[in-house]
């Protein structure tokens, strides 16, 4: 193998023999190449070492691996002709104020072109060497960032695109965001509605001229009532409510409103009957229901109401017994003229009949008005 020493020294003198004109230099680019080349020859960046005036005096042998380039044909050479003629002003300032004794930027980035034409970037650090004082040259060091910068620029690509997806989904969130205050805001209108409602539904609830029962659809458990249930019933709410509907109504016909309460629910529709409503002190007054499904508070239930019907029992009652005296009367004077005898006698015969019969005498009267039998 080549003497690593022996051809930095052969290098170095032809530099000398070429480049450097001073005894005094040259004896000074020896010591700082038989110095330092040893060690930056084991270096994996590109280290370099100048004179004065910007000439190689040593590149260790990064410099070839990374640019196939012989090391010996550094030496001598300016560094401004191992550089892009754009940045020959900045590295040419930059240099001599260093050599000056000036501060500059420790590092700089530049761009070159390898021998096989492939991009480069390079990070260039330096430090000025000194000698009695005096400065006499500048070591520094080479480093290939291109990956580095490669990996900068993909960050900020990516970066800049999670900013852009940051502002989208931003942008999608404040969408989000404006629609959910307009739900919430429909929804606190829809609830304030519904509370209206509510309130007004209770009002006339509360106030209606009927008695009104709230039932579960699946229990048949009174789940409320008004005060007019409770007029009906005799039963205050309290004792109302957790009450069985069927338990209104006479235990000899519970079966009857059982069936009738099944029926409702399954069909799923209004139904109206007449009916008896037993009070707590056992007083059994006659009504008429209406019952249908509502919703309430998102829960189906039965609304039953209750109208008391006893006056218009009365009245009908009252009405079926006056026309039934008309029918026994006009029967009476039928017999009467039949058999020639008086009204008395005429009321013994259909009497008579009637317990024969085993029928009301009302029945009978309206037989012997229809001409269906002549009583014997």
């Amino acid at each position: 193998m080549i003497d690593q020493n022996a051809l930095l020294k052969v290098s170095v003198d032809q530099f000398f023999r070429t480049a450097l004109s001073s005894k005094k230099e040259q004896e000074t680019a020896h010591k700082l190449a038989k110095k330092y080349g040893p060690i930056l020859n084991k270096f994996n960046d590109v280290v370099f070492i100048t004179d004065k005036e910007g000439h190689f005096l040593f590149v260790n042998k990064a410099s070839e691996h990374r640019t196939g380039i012989p090391t010996e044909m550094f030496i001598g050479r300016h560094f401004l002709e191992l550089i892009d003629p754009k940045y020959h002003e900045f590295a040419q300032s930059t240099f001599q104020k260093s050599m000056s004794g000036e501060k500059v930027v420790p590092a700089i980035e530049m761009e070159r072109e390898t021998a096989s034409g492939e991009k480069v970037t390079l990070e260039i650090n330096w430090e000025v060497l000194f000698e009695n004082n005096a400065a006499v040259g500048l070591i520094g060091v080479s480093r290939d960032v291109t990956d580095r910068k490669l990996a900068q620029e993909a960050l900020k690509i990516a970066r800049d695109e999670l900013e852009m997806r940051v502002k989208e989904r931003t942008a999608d969130l404040q969408k989000t965001n404006e629609l959910l205050k307009k739900q919430i805001n429909e929804r606190m209108r829809a609830e304030e509605k519904l509370k209206e409602s509510e309130e007004k539904y209770r009002s006339l609830f509360e106030n209606s001229g009927d008695a009104v029962f709230i039932v579960d659809i699946e229990t048949g458990l009174i789940l409320d009532a008004n005060r007019r249930a409770e007029q009906l019933t005799g039963r205050p709410r309290q004792e109302l409510s957790g009450m069985h509907q069927s338990r209104l109504h006479p235990a000899q016909d519970d079966e009857y409103y059982r069936k009738k309460f099944q029926k409702h629910i399954k069909n799923d529709r209004v139904f109206d009957l007449e009916a008896e409503v037993v009070k707590k002190d056992g007083n059994v007054v006659p009504v008429f229901i209406s019952s249908n499904l509502i919703d309430l508070h998102g829960k189906k239930v039965i609304q039953r109401i209750f109208r008391d019907i006893s006056k218009e029992k009365i009245i009908s009652d009252l009405k079926g017994e006056l026309a039934s005296r008309k029918v026994i009367r006009k029967a009476k004077a039928i017999i009467a003229k039949h058999y020639k005898i008086n009204d008395s006698d005429a009321m013994r015969l259909l009497q008579r009949e009637s317990r024969s019969q085993n029928r009301k005498l009302k029945e009978v009267a309206r037989a012997v008005i229809s001409s269906k039998f002549i009583l014997d």
